[in-house]
């Protein structure tokens, strides 16, 4: 019993520090908005699980929305469906927390205002992301593929779905690397729709 009680501390202590701007930011929201709750030490608990299930369920809700974009036939603002998810899951995973622990009694405003303020962190997050995400793209497309093999990779998705043609191309050109390929290949596939 106590050796997983200190195995599982140290990486408790990781998260409690990695969230420690969050989880002072929340325990003021809290304290000040009137929630209750019976210590401290039940509040951070609380906090630092909320923070993990929420990151695996955006971990989970990211993928399966990029999947969806990949194989969606309509344009939409990802970062927007993706706030109204992250907003929805958040929100679900700090109400099931709130009726799990006894000791910490959280209303509604509360919940939402430590949830929007998340959303909005977790929206600016990506957003960043997206940016370096689109420098990267623009480097990888500074080494722009031959236009044979961007032909080929058109005729290839009218038959093809997208994981097929990117393992054909692959296998067929062994020396572009496969980052190339896969943004080649889903640039052309939403340029086709």
């Amino acid at each position: 019993m106590f050796k997983q009680l200190f195995s599982l501390f140290p990486i408790l202590l990781i998260f409690a520090i990695l969230f420690l701007p969050l989880i002072l930011i929340d325990v003021f929201i809290i304290h000040f908005m009137g929630g209750s709750y019976s210590t401290l030490s039940y509040l951070v608990l609380f906090l630092i699980i909320f923070y993990i299930a929420d990151l695996l369920l955006n971990i989970i809700i990211d993928s399966l929305l990029k999947v969806t974009s990949d194989f969606s036939f309509l344009k939409t603002n990802s970062h927007l469906i993706s706030a109204v998810f992250d907003l929805i899951g958040s929100f679900i995973v700090i109400s099931v927390l709130d009726s799990l622990f006894q000791s910490i009694t959280l209303s509604i405003v509360i919940k939402l205002l430590i949830v929007f303020l998340h959303t909005s962190l977790v929206y600016l997050f990506h957003k960043g992301q997206t940016e370096n995400d689109g420098q990267d793209a623009a480097d990888t497309m500074d080494n722009k593929l031959p236009a044979t093999v961007e032909y080929e990779i058109s005729y290839l998705l009218q038959k093809e779905n997208l994981v097929t043609c990117i393992d054909l191309i692959k296998q067929k050109y062994p020396d572009i690397p496969k980052a190339a390929i896969i943004q080649a290949v889903r640039k052309i596939n939403s340029e086709n729709k």
